[in-house]
């Protein structure tokens, strides 16, 4: 079972000549079992998705080839695999990122991944263990932003949400943290007086300038649409 991959949607328009990709897909709702677990929980956390709201409804698990059943199959897997046997789990992470390097450095290219693409977890340990590794993610956590806010190897984009507060998009806005926001038609140039960029272009968020907001048009059915602008989830 692989780990990374380097096929999805967004990598294909953000593999380039400077950069190699890779992301990481886990199950979003997958539950971990306190007793069983509990050394998982204790590294990761009791849940893949602490802070999520009505993302989960319209999450990128539903679009696409990630519903396929290959890919549903996998993301559980790795889950699985990540709470039932954590100490292998990134040992083989580990070994998968040092690999990809190595490809890296052959082609003359920098190596960026993306851990989070359906999760939201602390992977502090392994971005300590490749500082010269680009790490990007996507977070709706404020405490991973404020605690891992001194790792250059690391670069943040938090997502807003319904359930976020304006003075915590200010808190995160004066660390130097851009905020991505899911727009339900074509992308205004501002949104709240700040600038926006398009997030759909790439996915190198650690090239964006920052101060600004990523925006990202909605992807899903028109149920899912209707259904996002209602929860406040696309604006």
């Amino acid at each position: 079972m692989q780990l990374l991959t380097m096929q999805s949607a967004k990598l294909d328009k953000s593999q380039n000549d400077q950069v190699l990709n890779a992301i990481q897909f886990l199950d979003p709702n997958y539950k971990p079992d306190r007793v069983t677990q509990a050394k998982a929980i204790e590294m990761f956390g009791a849940l893949v998705c602490p802070a999520a709201g009505k993302c989960k409804e319209t999450c990128l698990i539903y679009s696409g080839r990630m519903r396929m059943k290959n890919a549903i199959d996998a993301r559980f897997n790795r889950t699985d695999y990540l709470y039932n046997q954590p100490e292998l789990y990134l040992i083989q992470l580990k070994g998968e990122i040092a690999s990809l390097l190595a490809k890296a450095n052959k082609q003359g290219k920098k190596l960026a991944i993306r851990l989070n693409g359906t999760s939201d977890l602390n992977y502090r340990m392994i971005y300590e263990s490749f500082p010269m590794v680009q790490f990007f993610e996507y977070t709706k956590r404020k405490d991973l932003v404020i605690k891992n806010n001194e790792l250059e190897n690391v670069h943040y984009t938090f997502s807003n949400d319904e359930k976020v507060k304006d003075s915590v998009l200010k808190r995160v806005n004066s660390l130097g943290v851009n905020i991505s926001v899911v727009f339900k038609g074509k992308l205004p140039s501002t949104y709240k007086g700040i600038k926006v960029i398009d997030g759909d272009k790439h996915d190198r968020r650690f090239e964006d300038s920052r101060g600004v907001i990523v925006g990202l048009k909605f992807k899903g059915s028109k149920k899912d649409l209707e259904r996002a602008i209602k929860s406040g989830f696309a604006v």
